[in-house]
């Protein structure tokens, strides 16, 4: 729902022509995931639909179906790329391999040659190869397989929580760092095929790409012999703290920043030095004291006047803050959009700018909005199309 189309969403900024093939009738699981305006499903309100399909024309196909396989392979012919996100042995059986792809053969004068330029990106929780390439895997799932889950939870939640089971994080980050990095990956195979490489295959693992952010505690292992843990990772003074109208984090890693807080606090007993000397016999004291202090302030009054006094406070803001932020809003990183079905709201814009060619953000695209013209360019005439949809096929 999220890894592929985040991708094809980033590709779309740029300048790509993304066409989204969803099956027909029920479109795209994510449709029916929401969040929807005011709690009231429908498949064209869905937010994370929405959100990560933005700047695509969509058509539904039925590739189980041999005039859909068809019309896939007409299509084919004339993409850059093939962007998927099914696992090897669905993939080939339905004509989504590499080697399928470009020596299809259909009994048909109107099929072309094959695509020898054609770019085929799979992108699957553990890869196309290897004794997991079969499995089938949810967000969940694969931020676990990446071991981050191990180290979680921490700071406050790990007092108050010591025995609890390993969680993730949330808003399928390991599917959204699994889009960012395939879309650098298919990036870098068309500028390999402008270079004179060809087409080729792209193998993109939702598992490896949480690894390589997250691949600190195993170069400890490898290095040191180290195996590291939630409690080892975990700092014993400061981490996250109550506010008065939320949380904090406090991070105090040097003698100047615990000096800092000490006089910031008012210099009780509690934050002397030789409690910071020995945090594994006072963390949990001090610990005890600052939530008490911090408390009884605000987040912003702790944030501002902490890192004034060179007390690294950080506040933890929620998304009503983020979307009201001023500095988002100055950098218009919320971007209105129309959407027939949904109406008008702000989306997310994307995290970089570019002066001569800036990104783009059109809306996303209604089920099967586009399979008329799509059809058309490939040779369908109307009553072609009437019969495909009267089958079934779009």
């Amino acid at each position: 729902m999220v890894a592929a189309p985040f991708c094809g969403k980033l590709l779309a900024s740029l300048g790509a022509d993304v066409l989204k093939i969803e099956p027909p009738r029920t479109g795209d699981p994510s449709r029916r995931r929401g969040p929807f305006p005011q709690d009231v499903p429908h498949p064209e309100r869905s937010g994370l639909y929405l959100y990560v399909n933005t700047g695509k024309r969509g058509i539904t196909l039925d590739l189980e179906d041999p005039e859909g396989r068809q019309v896939f392979s007409k299509l084919s012919q004339e993409a850059d790329v093939v962007l998927h996100d099914l696992p090897p042995d669905p993939a080939h059986r339905l004509g989504l391999s590499t080697e399928s792809i470009s020596t299809e053969s259909i009994s048909t004068e109107s099929i072309p040659s094959p695509n020898s330029e054609l770019i085929v990106a799979a992108i699957t929780p553990f890869g196309s190869s290897g004794p997991h390439s079969g499995f089938n895997a949810y967000d969940v799932n694969v931020f676990h397989a990446g071991g981050e889950g191990n180290l979680l939870p921490n700071g406050l939640a790990l007092d108050h929580f010591p025995d609890r089971a390993p969680i993730t994080a949330g808003s399928f980050m390991a599917s959204y760092q699994g889009g960012v990095t395939a879309a650098v990956a298919v990036t870098a195979a068309v500028f390999a095929r402008l270079s004179g490489a060809g087409g080729q295959f792209v193998d993109c693992s939702l598992q490896e790409a949480q690894l390589a952010i997250g691949y600190l505690p195993v170069q400890r292992l490898e290095a040191e012999g180290f195996v590291e843990t939630r409690f080892s990772r975990y700092f014993r003074i400061g981490g996250v703290m109550p506010a008065r109208d939320g949380y904090v984090e406090l991070l105090t890693l040097e003698p100047k920043q615990w000096e800092s807080l000490d006089r910031f606090t008012g210099s009780p007993e509690w934050t002397s030095a030789e409690m910071f000397q020995d945090p594994a016999t006072h963390g949990a004291m001090v610990n005890r004291n600052l939530r008490a202090w911090t408390s009884g302030h605000d987040k912003e009054w702790l944030y501002q006047k902490g890192q004034r006094e060179g007390v690294p406070f950080a506040p933890y803001y929620t998304p009503r803050e983020v979307f009201e932020s001023p500095q988002q809003r100055d950098r218009d990183y919320f971007i209105p959009v129309d959407h027939p079905k949904a109406g008008r709201y702000d989306y997310p814009g994307l995290p970089w700018r570019m002066t001569e060619t800036p990104p783009r953000l059109g809306r996303a695209p209604l089920l099967g909005e586009h399979n008329s013209p799509v059809l058309r360019s490939l040779g369908y005439s109307q009553e072609d199309i009437v019969a495909l949809a009267r089958a079934g096929v779009i």
